[in-house]
């Protein structure tokens, strides 16, 4: 009877070590899957829409041709790509909008609705967004809108500035019209720690903005010149778009940033209200009757709910997730002009 307790002990705790190494198995196989899955969607979720992303104004999911099309601009506004098997969507490629802006109008949409949640991003993105929006306005009679939501400054009220109308809730943020460029002297640290920098350059400004020394006056003026011109381009573009005149605009594009409603009374957006009220201003405009079908262009089918998922999961992984990734955004894109 010993003999059979004991090997009974032996086989239970066999199989609890193998029931142990199956479920690391089956853990491991459902990561695997998951991770597949992922990388799937982000693969598929470019900006060319499929047609089960059709959804009523509601939210709920039809079949058939949209009325508007949905583009959300989230984030910094840049030229670097952002899909990765673990991407979150807080950034906003510009060549991956403008794809979307060509693919809605290839599809005949009567609206275009930018939703919009951006502090700004570089000129160069900024503009070529708005550039396709106004090529969009010139060329078709479809109708853009734009949404503000927490933020919409500097880069993001260029993009927004391409559209016939722009809603903003009260309480946005906005404004902030204006270009600067940031630089660093760390050399006073290199000193105090004993590390010294050299450099072997072609021409005079070859290391222009170089964190390891101090700026010279000549490099200040050259830089000068490149952010006036970019600022003169971003005035240009508002003005061309909106109707107000450079005298109204000027005074108030000294890089502050204003309330929607204080923005309202400038004369810098159109309206007041929510993504719903835009939605029903986006239904107005271009005469839509009954309830709009809108269709998403800037999400996949599967990228954007294993998006949230894992943003969800570093954010309580990780403290400060969400600042660490801005800032190795910003820090991938040395020497630009941001706005």
């Amino acid at each position: 009877m010993a003999d059979d307790n004991g090997k009974l002990l032996i086989f239970s705790e066999v199989f609890s070590e193998e029931l142990l190494v199956r479920q690391d198995r089956i853990l491991a196989l459902v990561l695997i899957i998951i991770c597949v899955v992922v990388a799937l969607g982000n693969w598929l979720g470019g900006g060319t829409p499929r047609p089960e992303q059709v959804g009523s104004g509601t939210g709920i999911r039809t079949r058939g041709q949209a009325d508007v099309a949905l583009l959300e601009v989230y984030g910094l506004i840049s030229d670097q790509p952002t899909t990765t098997p673990f991407a979150t969507t807080d950034t906003s490629n510009s060549n991956a909008l403008i794809k979307a802006i060509r693919q809605a109008r290839q599809d005949q949409v009567k609206a275009i609705l930018l939703h919009i949640n951006s502090p700004g991003g570089t000129p160069a993105a900024s503009q070529a967004i708005y550039n396709e929006l106004m090529r969009t306005r010139e060329d078709t009679d479809i109708k853009i809108v734009a949404s503000m939501g927490d933020v919409a400054a500097s880069g993001a009220y260029y993009v927004a500035s391409a559209a016939h109308h722009i809603v903003a809730n009260p309480a946005s943020v906005t404004g902030s019209i204006g270009v600067i460029v940031r630089t660093q002297n760390v050399s006073p640290l290199l000193d105090n720690i004993g590390v010294q920098t050299d450099n072997i350059k072609s021409g005079e400004y070859k290391d222009i903005l170089s964190p390891f020394r101090e700026t010279t006056s000549d490099e200040r003026q050259i830089v000068a010149g490149i952010v006036m011109d970019s600022y003169q381009q971003f005035l240009d573009a508002i003005v061309a778009a909106r109707d107000i005149s450079m005298n109204q605009l000027k005074p108030l594009a000294d890089g502050r940033v204003f309330t929607g409603r204080r923005a309202k009374e400038l004369n810098l957006v159109d309206s007041l209200g929510n993504s719903y009220d835009a939605l029903q201003k986006t239904a107005e405009l271009a005469n839509i009757q009954g309830e709009p079908k809108v269709r998403n262009y800037t999400s996949g089918f599967l990228q954007q709910p294993f998006d949230l998922l894992f943003s969800s999961f570093w954010q309580q992984l990780i403290p400060g997730y969400q600042r660490i990734r801005q800032r190795i955004d910003w820090n991938k894109l040395p020497l630009m002009v941001m706005e």
